[in-house]
């Protein structure tokens, strides 16, 4: 036969008190905060896979807002561009271009160059625009305005980063490049013997530049700490590449629509309204070429101008990707981390009848003392 001691009884009720009391702070504690657990002690397993999904969490986050940041870019550039080729090309260059070129306005050519002129200008103008402070067509130099008009006696030519893209003489671009101090610039500083950059090199190596940012495509860097080209998405316009590129043709006509409005512009106003006798800048035939490379070169703006939003609605499907992949995630890990509501108020009620249950078997556990038994 046991024997069971009040100090057995005492202890075995104690310590099953203890367990409700803290299944019940447990059950409240749960209900209030809304998790599963509070410590990585809690649940290691669950733990590390939260701490996974946090981090899947906030990179897609990053991702998303790169995405969003770019997509706005490359909208505005081709808003601009539609500007560009609906308005400014076709209304202040093409227009006057082919009324300049009827006989029968001959006695207004000098006003046609005016406003093909003005809208080179503005065509400047628009290649010089930003978006959230940085500067839309300037490749992976965001922070300074891309192009300008540069006066040279009675010529303009249209600079990209202080180069010009349209002069005719060969010998420019094999010249030194020179920086805002007017010093050549080394491609190597510790090792002279590589010769200083040359203006055609600095174009090309400006066409070449790279802007990459993660968008969520498995974002890498080689060996060499360079951008795997397939795993980011590159955002750097190259305004040159946009508008035609640099040097000129074969005729010594420039390549990019913006120089083409320029040297059509000289034609006409150098055109002597008084003796109807052409000036040095060209004859009716050079107006004529130059009218046809207008359109072409209107053209390829346009195919830049298709590209632009190619991109752009590959950014806006990869958008949309983006916030699928956060809302399954943020979906795992509320299974993860968030208790069902419904069954933490059951396991309260719950909780609370087992400790309720424990503290009345207590009145008939613990011993009465004298005075007990006299109330």
């Amino acid at each position: 036969m046991m024997r069971i001691t009040t100090n057995s009884t005492l202890y075995t009720y104690q310590k099953n008190l203890m367990k409700s009391t803290n299944q019940l702070y447990s059950a409240m504690r749960s209900l209030m905060t809304g998790r599963n657990f509070d410590s990585y002690s809690a649940d290691p397993a669950a733990a590390t896979r939260a701490f996974n999904i946090h981090s899947s969490l906030n990179a897609t986050n990053a991702q998303y807002s790169n995405n969003k940041t770019v997509l706005g870019k490359f909208s505005t550039a081709w808003d601009i561009a539609d500007d560009m080729i609906d308005k400014l090309v076709s209304d202040l260059a093409q227009a006057p271009a082919l009324k300049g070129l009827n006989d029968t306005n001959l006695s207004t050519l000098n006003t046609q160059g005016d406003v093909i002129y003005s809208g080179a200008e503005a065509v400047i103008q628009s290649l010089n625009s930003q978006y959230g402070g940085n500067f839309l067509f300037n490749g992976a130099d965001t922070k300074n305005a891309p192009f300008a008009l540069e006066k040279d006696g009675d010529k303009t030519y249209v600079t990209y980063r202080g180069v010009r893209i349209d002069d005719p003489n060969a010998d420019y671009y094999t010249s030194d490049y020179l920086d805002e101090n007017g010093n050549p610039v080394p491609k190597d500083p510790n090792d002279p013997s590589k010769g200083n950059w040359k203006n055609g090199e600095m174009l090309d190596k400006w066409s070449n530049e790279h802007l990459y940012v993660d968008i969520g495509i498995g974002f890498e860097v080689d060996a060499n700490g360079n951008v795997v080209d397939s795993t980011a998405f590159d955002s750097a316009i190259s305004g040159v590449d946009f508008i035609g590129g640099y040097g000129v043709d074969e005729d010594g006509d420039p390549k990019n629509i913006v120089s083409i409005m320029v040297r059509l512009s000289e034609v006409f106003k150098d055109y002597n309204t008084d003796t109807n006798t052409w000036g040095p800048s060209g004859n009716r035939d050079v107006a004529s070429r130059l009218t046809e490379k207008l359109s072409k070169a209107q053209d390829a703006l346009s195919k830049q101008h298709t590209q632009l939003d190619t991109e752009a609605k590959y950014l806006q499907t990869n958008q949309s990707q983006l916030e699928s992949t956060f809302d399954s995630l943020n979906t795992e890990l509320e299974g993860i981390e968030r208790v069902d509501r419904v069954d933490a108020i059951l396991a309260l009620s719950w909780a609370q009848t087992s400790y309720n249950a424990a503290i009345q078997v207590g009145s008939n556990v613990i011993p009465q003392s004298l005075m007990d038994y006299l109330n």
